[in-house]
């Protein structure tokens, strides 16, 4: 049978009419007059070639193809109010739903403990699961194989949205007592430093490294990592600088008692932002998560 020549009204029609055994019944049941039920029983009857439901005696018994049908069409019925109810409200509260995240470590170490708070308070039962940024981000936005990518903004993919989370400048980060924490932090000192960089790629050369060349410098490093986890424990007990985005370094600041001075080789301030698939903009529950990471951002 040709699924595009299925009337859907049939299909309620026929679960009504199996499910009460009754004309006047099965009218009642789904709203519609009894002439109306009367006649989607006769182009059920033509559909199927059977008599389903059969007048015997005073009641209506099933033929044995309406036996058949009776648990297929109560299903299909199902899949239908599924399909066409009224979309299912979102709430944190109970929801155990589990959301994809694409991210750098500075971006979890920066959002992340807020976030986990706004977990623990309002969503016990959600799950969040995150993942290193691949190059092919945005076909697995697209994909639906993740649901969110958390980094530095650029070009919007096709099929995707986005929103400004903040905008983020660079400073240097040390410890205290390093030598050049009592000194005017000028560009030629900057570059005449021990550095450490971290770098996820291997590549050690960033931004600063072009501004450093455009006025004849170049600076000292010493160390690469490739996690941002290691990076504040090896500047509090060294004289390595980290240069990192001003919210990573109040977090690090804060947790080892380290110190932070303006960048003087610093590029422009760049953007921060969050990128989803377009299919899931108007999604109750990634709605709710995409607030809820805005939140988290300070």
């Amino acid at each position: 049978m040709n699924l595009q020549s299925v009337d859907t009204h049939l299909v309620v029609a026929l679960q009504a009419l199996l499910s009460e055994r009754s004309v006047t019944r099965a009218a009642r049941r789904i709203g519609v007059t009894q002439p109306s039920m009367s006649h989607a029983l006769a182009r059920l009857r033509v559909v199927f070639d059977d008599p389903l439901p059969v007048q015997v005696g005073r009641q209506m018994s099933l033929s044995v193809r309406g036996r058949e049908l009776l648990p297929k069409a109560q299903v299909a019925v199902e899949h239908l109010a599924a399909v066409f109810g009224a979309r299912e409200r979102f709430d944190p509260s109970v929801s155990e739903r589990s959301f994809q995240l694409l991210a750098t470590d500075n971006l979890e170490l920066m959002l992340f403990p807020n976030l986990a708070r706004t977990l623990s308070q309002q969503a016990p039962r959600v799950k969040l699961r995150c993942r290193n940024i691949p190059s092919d981000w945005a076909e697995k936005l697209r994909a639906g194989e993740f649901d969110l990518k958390l980094g530095r903004g650029g070009p919007v993919p096709e099929g995707c949205r986005t929103t400004l989370l903040a905008r983020e400048t660079l400073v240097c980060l040390m410890r205290r007592g390093h030598p050049a924490s009592k000194k005017p932090f000028t560009v030629a000192r900057y570059a005449a430093l021990s550095h450490l960089v971290i770098a996820p790629h291997g590549d050690e050369r960033t931004k600063f490294d072009s501004v450093l060349a455009e006025q004849g410098l170049e600076r000292h490093v010493a160390l690469t990592v490739s996690h941002f986890l290691v990076a504040p424990f090896i500047v509090a007990e060294s004289d390595l600088i980290l240069t990192v985005s001003a919210r990573v370094a109040k977090v690090m600041s804060r947790k080892l008692g380290l110190l932070t001075r303006p960048c003087p080789a610093a590029p422009a301030a760049y953007d921060l932002t969050m990128v989803w698939p377009a299919s899931a903009e108007f999604d109750p529950g990634h709605s709710w998560l995409r607030s809820a990471i805005e939140r988290a951002v300070k």
